[in-house]
């Protein structure tokens, strides 16, 4: 018996990232703009689970989206951390 197999993919599989990051970027400039990202996850997620109520699997997007709005907090206290201490020097 001859064992089947799979054809290739049609299209090369792309290794390289969807984004990149500039290597010039500052510690302060980069906290912003992941403190954005983050923000628009939580967006997501909230809009998703208020259109969605009473849905089940909603409390996997629920602990996502706690997740999500803890880390935006610890990202916008290290970029306050980083601003009071650049005007204490």
């Amino acid at each position: 018996m001859k064992k089947i197999v799979p054809d290739p993919p049609r299209h090369k599989i792309l290794n390289s990232p969807f984004f990149s990051i500039h290597s010039d970027i500052t510690p302060p400039d980069a906290l912003i703009y992941a403190c954005e990202l983050l923000g628009g996850v939580a967006d997501t997620l909230d809009e998703y689970c208020h259109l969605h109520a009473g849905e089940p699997g909603l409390n996997i997007l629920g602990n996502a989206a706690h997740a999500t709005d803890s880390a935006r907090v610890l990202a916008e206290h290290a970029l306050a951390r980083i601003s009071a201490d650049k005007e204490g020097e």
